[in-house]
């Protein structure tokens, strides 16, 4: 990195948000605190450590400013709950669709049918809605980028469209 073109956490600059990556994050008067324009969250700011951490969502995360753009600060426990929330989205999205197609599997329908049996069908639907579901609560729970901007473009156009 350029140290000509970096610049240090202060309140008197704004910065894009580590969140949407869409907006800028600008502070609040009289805070130590950042918002941002387009998503609307609010970030404590540590300039000490050159970090900014969110206070208005239920995952407390910290992204720490090198001068240049963001970068997610993971703590120990971080590495733990990301294993186990794998482990119960597989468990989530596999489990249900299985059992659905074993159980067809095991109770066929008494007269054959052509092309694709209905069990492996409702199996694949299954399979696709809780995948779904699983992807939605990752989205909300990690904040992710693309997730959130796409959500606030959806609910402005929303109000927009709105007489």
């Amino acid at each position: 990195m350029d140290p000509s073109t970096q610049r240090p956490l202060s309140l008197d600059s704004a910065f894009p948000c580590p969140i949407c990556r869409q907006g800028t994050i600008e502070a609040i008067i009289l805070t130590d605190a950042f918002a941002c324009e387009f998503c609307r969250h609010i970030l404590a700011a540590n300039l000490a450590q050159q970090q900014v951490q969110v206070v208005d969502s239920s995952q407390p995360l910290t992204w720490g400013w090198n001068g240049q753009r963001w970068q997610v600060m993971r703590g120990d426990k971080a590495q733990e709950l990301s294993m186990l929330i794998c482990i119960l989205a597989v468990v989530l999205i596999v489990i249900p669709a299985s059992l659905v197609w074993l159980s067809g599997v095991l109770f066929p329908p008494l007269t054959p049918t052509t092309g694709l049996p209905f069990s492996t069908l409702w199996a694949i639907i299954t399979l696709t809605a809780h995948l779904t579901f699983v992807l939605w609560l990752v989205g909300e729970y990690y904040q992710i980028p693309l997730y959130i901007a796409a959500k606030i473009r959806i609910a402005r156009s929303r109000y927009s469209s709105r007489p």
